[in-house]
């Protein structure tokens, strides 16, 4: 990779404030970003994109990392909706199963330059399941000896970790087995066989900092699909969210008064310490 960790870290170009150069924040994510297993029979498949993928926004943010020396990659799927489970427990627990608007699950890698291979590295990472909601402690970080749990888009060992998304709901697990008995069992990615990167395309999915959102030329915290490009069939125009905000709920851009999931803005700063 062009990008060093002197070169990355002394920024000639930083829009967003956070003393990473805009070009190797943009380039990391694309290297770094995880390939998913999808199952493309749930509800929220969106055929509309080349390939498919579940429907969601798809935003990063990065920052320095000091525990590394290296940096923090979180990767927002920003999903436009949770389309619940459908399990034969459900008939009895209906109220737990139900989905909703917008499904704020989240990846964040960890990566750090290693000079005597002259490569970036993953050294942690962390998958959310149902954080904040009934979560059966799966939401959590891997690192040392949990990264051999994983899968590495590529076969290229500690770069872009392998991730399972479970069916409808979306919880993030490092192998279909984890997904399996992942929420008491709940979760499960028996049918997924479509594998995608996470799309990094442009620099326009870099949500920027908290002192400096979404450096796209408008300066205000919240946005809508439009403005970033990557519009859907899927979501209403018009609509808008706000990803740095601790205390707005996520709608995934569906607009109405559906409560929707937890905010993205508690994840950053809660979890992954943005």
């Amino acid at each position: 990779m062009y990008w060093n960790v002197e070169r990355c870290l002394s920024p000639a170009a930083d829009r967003d404030g956070d003393r990473v150069d805009d070009a190797c924040e943009h380039e990391l994510a694309a290297a770094f970003a995880p390939e998913l297993v999808f199952d493309e029979r749930e509800c929220g498949w969106d055929a509309s994109v080349p390939g498919g993928r579940v429907g969601g926004g798809y935003l990063y943010a990065l920052q320095r990392e000091p525990r590394s020396g290296g940096v923090r990659i979180a990767y927002l799927p920003a999903y436009y909706r949770d389309c619940g489970w459908r399990l034969p427990a459900c008939r009895l627990t209906w109220w737990l199963c139900d989905g909703h608007a917008g499904d704020s699950e989240l990846i964040v890698v960890d990566a750090a330059y290693d000079s005597a291979a002259g490569r970036w590295r993953t050294v942690r990472v962390f998958l959310s399941a149902h954080c904040h909601g009934r979560s059966d402690g799966r939401c959590r970080w891997y690192a040392g000896r949990d990264l051999e749990r994983f899968r590495w888009a590529g076969d290229v060992q500690h770069g872009a970790p392998v991730v399972w998304v479970a069916h409808g709901k979306h919880g993030g697990y490092p192998s279909r087995e984890a997904c399996g008995s992942g929420h008491w069992s709940y979760d499960g990615c028996n049918g997924n066989r479509a594998r995608r990167r996470f799309p990094v395309v442009s620099m326009r999915q870099n949500i920027g900092s908290r002192a400096r959102p979404f450096p796209h030329g408008k300066g205000a915290d919240c946005v809508g699909p439009e403005e970033a490009g990557w519009g859907s069939a899927q979501v209403r125009a018009g609509t808008t969210e706000c990803f740095w905000d601790p205390r707005a709920r996520f709608r995934g851009w569906q607009g109405g008064e559906d409560e929707g999931a937890t905010g993205y803005g508690r994840y950053l700063r809660e979890v992954a310490g943005f």
